[in-house]
């Protein structure tokens, strides 16, 4: 089974009802097989000024062949000027796991 052909994208946002459309958006498409969601505080230089904000984290496990298309949904729902959307690669995880994103997903 090739690893690098899975992954897990990440964007911050600092809406639940845009996280959730977020979530449920690629779920129904089955682009991606699972998404967590957890609470974060934020810190970053925006326009000039550090901020500071809470921002609900969602890591979506997927392959990699769909993080086009889920960059480009994620782009159309979300509120942010500039979305974090990070694709990084599995290197190794167990195989009915990974057998299980193959199902979930096109």
């Amino acid at each position: 089974m090739k690893i690098e052909k899975y992954c897990i994208i990440t964007t911050t946002i600092d809406d639940e009802n845009i996280a959730s459309q977020i979530s449920t958006a690629l779920l129904k498409d089955h682009l991606v097989a699972c998404v967590q969601s957890h609470t974060v505080q934020s810190k970053y230089h925006w326009n000039g000024a550090l901020e500071t904000n809470e921002e609900i984290l969602l890591q979506m496990k997927t392959k990699a062949s769909l993080f086009e298309e889920i960059k480009v949904q994620i782009e159309a729902l979300h509120s942010y000027d500039v979305p974090e959307i990070i694709m990084t690669p599995i290197l190794d995880a167990n195989d009915n796991y990974l057998n299980w994103i193959d199902g979930e997903t096109r």
